[in-house]
């Protein structure tokens, strides 16, 4: 039992060390969209405003490494206590 909560913490532990920043980064760009409503509008960049360029070059793509990268280190974190166990 004492192997599986040392995964959790650990585990836990990174997951608010990404999630944090990750969650104010999608607040301020909300609040930017929120608080500048017509300059994120009328700012119109290959056709598309500029609100819509935050989502898809910050957001999207941000959040899909930020998901293979912490499943990556999960993984290796879980495998690196299992040999501590083992051994």
């Amino acid at each position: 039992m004492d192997h599986i909560e040392t995964i959790r913490k650990r585990q836990l532990a990174m997951a608010l060390k990404v999630g944090i920043p990750y969650f104010a980064l999608i607040i301020g760009i909300f609040l930017l969209v929120y608080l500048a409503p017509q300059t994120m509008v009328t700012t119109i960049y290959m056709g598309l405003p500029l609100h819509y360029w935050l989502v898809a070059l910050a957001v999207y793509p941000l959040t899909w490494v930020l998901f293979i990268w912490y499943v990556g280190k999960a993984n290796a974190l879980e495998d690196e206590i299992s040999k501590e166990k083992g051994d």
